[in-house]
């Protein structure tokens, strides 16, 4: 008798994971009054979303590329 449960599913942990992750980057910036690089995320999350049509592997490619885009778009701004 197989007792071992070998179906794991760790998408949805991961996904909740990254989603946390980019509520509390803009609830920081949000906070800390960094209004460019929250204006980048919202935008690039706007746009990417749209552009997935509005699926959940879409809003998981948003908030991945508005992350990525909200630390080094304001870094590039800077320079």
């Amino acid at each position: 008798m197989n007792i071992a449960l070998g179906h794991f599913n760790f998408g949805p942990l991961i996904y909740g994971v990254i989603m946390f992750v980019g509520i509390a980057v803009l609830w920081f910036k949000l906070s800390t009054g960094r209004w460019l690089s929250l204006m980048i995320d919202i935008g690039v999350f706007a746009l990417v979303f749209s552009l997935h049509g509005g699926t959940m592997a879409g809003g998981f490619a948003a908030m991945i590329a508005a992350l990525l885009a909200g630390m080094f778009l304001p870094l590039m701004a800077r320079k």
